[in-house]
Order: structure tokens, then sequence, then C-alpha cells
């Protein structure tokens, strides 16, 4: 083909972009570009098929898709809970003002390590925090939160009745989808379910509850559950739903993501 005579229009661009890798020739997408007066750099191309380029285009793939699907969580969250959720309460729980002593520096330190192991990409385990009520348990995971979303990482935070209300609305409300917030529970960079094991367990909670570790779980996310009771504890608390082997199914995973610190009491004045 004379790219010089076409149709006897004149030619604005005819030199070709090479790929970066072997050199080849790259074909242009459309032939439009050979008598319009636009810039080479606005010209398309089409993907050489070479070994390197199709390695680098994969990469470059993956990373924009992570881009969209990250903006796509956070157009979720602000429709629904306005900003990334965790409440008014949550956000002023910071490690400044979290009491210290020697029942629980350990777990601080911890927990200042997670942070620090996270900020580049989030850990696979998890944390549960275990302890009597008033240790301190909620604060210390609002303090992860927060220094994760300072991080500028997606987090979200609550009991597990509130997140599932969410969910429970969908049956209402047609312009939000289960499938949708399952996917968003189930994706972002971390998901705290707080005091877990106070609330009644139904057969369906149970059901979205094992849905959501799973798939926490095969996407390699982690999960921190701030709770007062052992590993015994929640499979006596979850027996409610009657189903014993989807709620040992459900710890087991739980457990197997998570590693555990402990608070112990402090002084009634120190608590946090």
């Amino acid at each position: 083909m004379d790219l010089d005579n076409t149709n006897g229009n004149k030619v604005i661009h005819n030199k070709l972009k090479k790929c970066e890798f072997c050199g080849r020739e790259l074909e242009p997408i459309g032939l439009d570009y050979l008598y319009c007066n636009i810039s080479p750099e606005y010209i398309e191309y089409k993907r050489c098929s070479c070994e390197k380029a199709q390695a680098y285009w994969k990469e470059k793939d993956k990373q924009e898709y992570e881009i969209s699907k990250r903006k796509h969580f956070r157009s979720i969250i602000n429709s629904i809970y306005k900003q990334n959720y965790i409440g008014k309460k949550f956000q002023e729980q910071n490690f400044e003002n979290f009491y210290i002593d020697s029942n629980n520096e350990y777990a601080v330190k911890v927990a200042k390590d997670y942070i620090e192991k996270s900020k580049s990409k989030m850990q696979n385990n998890g944390l549960i925090i275990i302890g009597k009520s008033g240790v301190g348990k909620t604060h210390l995971a609002a303090a992860i939160a927060n220094k994760l979303i300072e991080n500028d990482k997606i987090v979200l935070m609550g009991r597990l009745t509130t997140l599932l209300d969410m969910i429970k609305e969908t049956f209402k409300d047609n312009t939000k989808s289960e499938n949708e917030l399952i996917e968003l529970y189930s994706n972002v960079d971390m998901i705290i379910i707080d005091d877990l094991g106070t609330e009644k367990i139904s057969s369906w909670v149970l059901e979205k509850l094992y849905t959501i570790i799973q798939n926490r779980s095969e996407n390699n996310l982690p999960i921190i559950i701030p709770t007062r009771f052992d590993k015994q504890g929640l499979i006596e608390r979850f027996y409610q739903s009657q189903d014993e082997q989807l709620v040992d199914a459900t710890i087991s995973k739980l457990y197997q993501m998570c590693y555990g610190i402990t608070l112990k009491n402090v002084k009634e004045k120190e608590l946090v």
C-alpha cells in the first residue's frame, strides 16, 4: 500500500511506532490518523505480540484493573457510608490516646508492626484481638484502621449486624445489589468486625459471614476480629444458628487466617 498517495490525500504521519522491546513496527488502529493533523502521541497502535510486550501489557492491565476496582469500591462506600465506614467514635481512637502498660504493651507492639508491614502491601493474615469487656479491643482495632486509612487503604469497620444490615437493605432497594456488597466486603483492603460473638447469629448471618471470610481467604486479604470470646466460646455462641457444620467451618477458617493477641485487664481508671 502506497501510504504517500492514498486516495490522493497528503499523509500527515507516515512513520510508524516501533515496539520498545523487539523493534517491530506496530500497526496503527485505523488509518484515519494518516489524513488528520493530529500529534503522533495520540495515535493508538495494536499491541506487539512479542513475549516481553505481552508480559508488559499483562502487568499494565492488572494495575489498571486494580485502580479501576478501587475507584469502584470507593464509589460504593461513598454512596452507602459517605466515607470509609468507620464511625466518628472510631475515628477518634488512635495509638496516641490508647493507654499502654505492661498488660497490653506487647499487643500494641504487634499491632504497630502489623501496620508497618501492611503499608506497601496488605498482610495475608489478620488479627483476632481477645479480651474482656472494657480492655480496649475496639480502640486498638480502630487505631489500626485509622493508620491503614492514613496509608490510603480501604477499610470497613463495624459490628457484624451493622455490616450485614446493609445487605438486608438490598431487599428493599433495587438500586443496591447484595452481590455488589458481598464483593465489596470480600475485596476491600481490610474489614474489621467488632465484638464478634455478642450478637445473635442466625443461619442467614452465618452464611453471609462464611461467604465473606472464605472470599477474603481466597483473595489473600486480612480480617480483624475484636472479641471477648476464645475459639471455643465463639463456636458455642455461633451454635445458635443450628448449623454446627458451617459454624465449625467458619471459625476454623477464621483461625487459619488470623493470629491472636490478648488484651488483659487494667485498672478501671486506666481503661480506654
